[in-house]
């Protein structure tokens, strides 16, 4: 079997290895916050009202929208966007992929799983970036 020993005899690196988890930890967090910014507006975005339609928004949906984080749990960073049922009981019936009513269908295109998955690869740039700016420094 053989052995490999590395030993730091570099100050300065041996500083910047103490110092990562918590750039790490800066870095995470504020990609969370990016990403739950683009999620909430995204979720509170309402399509363009049908041609000729009467009905008056009241705006109840999109402010029942909410986000919540970034926060600690062990060794993840989490956050939530949601939508509170007490505000807009109505709420998944027009914003969940699986419980959208018919009439909902097509036209409101942001359920909530359909805007996880379409901004998946710009999230995971935000994240991207913020480690890159936080080691950049």
């Amino acid at each position: 079997m053989t052995t490999v020993t590395i030993q730091i005899d570099s100050r300065e690196t041996r500083l910047m290895l103490l110092r990562a988890p918590a750039r790490i930890d800066r870095a995470l967090r504020a990609g969370m916050t990016d990403s739950l910014t683009l999620l909430l507006r995204e979720q509170k975005t309402y399509p363009p009202q049908r041609t000729g339609s009467t009905y008056k928004r009241t705006q109840v949906l999109k402010n029942s929208w909410s986000k919540s984080g970034p926060r600690r749990e062990g060794t993840a960073i989490v956050g939530t966007v949601g939508s509170s049922g007490n505000t807009a009981p109505y709420n998944r019936h027009v914003q969940d992929q699986t419980q959208q009513a018919a009439i909902h269908r097509g036209r409101w295109t942001n359920t909530a799983q359909e805007t996880a998955r379409r901004n998946e690869s710009t999230i995971q740039r935000y994240f991207d970036r913020r480690l890159r700016e936080e080691f950049s420094r």
